[in-house]
């Protein structure tokens, strides 16, 4: 069964009354990245992101991202930004618990002062982790213990010591971070991987964590999806700027797959400042599908070019090599899609030349809607410093770091696949006398953590 990406969003989606024969898809935290492992053990990155939560009613996702956590609604449904927080945990009712710096909060509401880790019994109950263990309405249930998980009929695992525990019973030493099936099996992960009710899921690996069950709803068999590839960072150089000093960089973002990256921005009237973006998606045998709001599309005025950008396109972020922490992002004002550089046309099996040739309405600033997109074997590729792609080095000291370029970071705009839209750079910063310098260490094209 050819796998799209919007069954790939849809993985997570927890159906209780769907159909038997759908299987189990596990959702886990990966590397900084939110995973789907479907039941023949293939992998696929489906957004930036860990801790992933998902409601009861299998129409929400969270996650956490840069200490801030986000949800999206399944399938066809882009990210948003809830709030600064982690440990995101869905009540019965479709609430969202989520700890905060001040402790757990329930919308915004702090209802657990210094507590953190909330979970939610099938019953409404809510335990949290505080100094003195897990506690359950307001009683301290088991001292010491964390990572609560509550299974469907009532039982409690959670992690105590060096394993993972049931209603006092340990069950698996040298496990964490619990969670249960729907049909009652408990998931732990280990040091080799995910294990169910003590036995290996296949599709895992070492490092996996964070688990999480959903069954996939049938997918978009027909659609012909792009698969957006992005390159390594190039043409790394520093430049001073106003007093300070940026660190910028060439992007390329290769469409391998065999459908067109197409982008249709409509807005009610002039009053409205930005576009909605919606994608086409063009259908085996003709049609077209339409997935609304992947996206926001504004007007830029940026020398020389002043013309409509989709925005938030790729994402740009310097991270410390040593602990991967976040430290500076771009500034990019976005994109401008077209069929400029045909770079990937022996990337792709059926190369069919140039379609998007537009300029996404240059000087047209009263334009009610615009059309952009690429074509397979075509690249967004935009120079170092245009339009912002640089960050800002001021206050950044010496040191190794990893410069990674992300495509499609909200994992909005529908794709194949999802696990090649991250690359990056290892590079080392040096100041002598007030003044930067980089030297570049390694090139990862496969992976964010070079």
């Amino acid at each position: 069964m050819e796998t799209t990406a919007g069954a790939l969003i849809a993985a997570v989606v927890l159906s209780l009354s769907g159909a038997a024969e759908r299987p189990l898809v596990l959702v886990v935290e990966s590397a900084g990245n939110v995973v789907a492992v479907h039941a023949d053990g293939k992998r696929v990155r489906l957004a930036a992101g860990r801790e992933p939560a998902l409601s009861p009613d299998g129409n929400w996702l969270a996650f956490v991202r840069d200490g801030d956590v986000w949800v999206v609604r399944l399938p066809d449904g882009s990210p948003r930004r809830v709030a600064a927080g982690s440990a995101p945990a869905w009540a019965p009712d479709g609430r969202l618990a989520y700890a905060a710096a001040d402790g757990v909060r329930i919308g915004g509401r702090l209802v657990a002062p210094a507590a953190s880790e909330p979970a939610w019994s099938r019953d409404g109950r809510l335990a949290v982790v505080t100094e003195a263990g897990i506690v359950v309405g307001g009683q301290v249930a088991v001292p010491g213990g964390r990572s609560p998980a509550f299974a469907r009929d009532g039982r409690l695992a959670y992690v105590l010591g060096d394993g993972v525990h049931v209603d006092g019973l340990r069950v698996s030493p040298g496990g964490r971070d619990p969670a249960w099936d729907p049909s009652g099996r408990l998931t732990v992960a280990t040091a080799v991987g995910v294990l169910v009710d003590g036995a290996p899921i296949r599709g895992t690996r070492a490092g996996d964590r964070a688990p999480a069950w959903g069954r996939p709803p049938e997918p978009h068999a027909n659609d012909l999806l792009p698969d957006l590839d992005q390159r390594a960072p190039t043409g790394v150089t520093i430049a001073r700027s106003g007093g300070r000093y940026r660190l910028g960089f060439t992007s390329a973002t290769d469409n391998v797959g065999p459908g067109v990256l197409w982008v249709r921005g409509r807005r009610p009237s002039m009053r409205s400042y930005e576009m909605r973006a919606d994608q086409l998606v063009e259908q085996r045998g003709g049609g077209v599908r339409v997935v609304r709001g992947v996206g926001r599309i504004r007007f830029v005025s940026d020398a020389p070019h002043h013309h409509w950008h989709f925005m938030r396109f790729q994402q740009f972020e310097l991270r410390r090599r040593s602990d991967f922490q976040l430290l500076a992002r771009d500034r990019k004002t976005g994109f401008c899609f077209a069929d400029h550089y045909g770079l990937a046309r022996h990337r792709v099996s059926a190369f069919r030349g140039p379609r998007f040739l537009g300029d996404c309405g240059q000087w047209l600033t009263g334009l009610r809607s615009v059309e952009m997109g690429t074509s397979p074997g075509y690249t967004d590729r935009y120079p170092a410093h245009f339009h912002g792609q640089n960050v800002d080095l001021t206050g950044i000291p010496p040191g190794v770091y990893v410069l990674v370029h992300r495509a499609n970071p909200q994992g909005a705009i529908r794709e194949i696949r999802y696990d090649n839209n991250a690359a990056s750079v290892r590079l080392r910063l040096s100041w002598r006398r007030g003044v930067p310098s980089v030297r570049l260490l390694r090139v990862c094209e496969r992976s964010e953590r070079c």
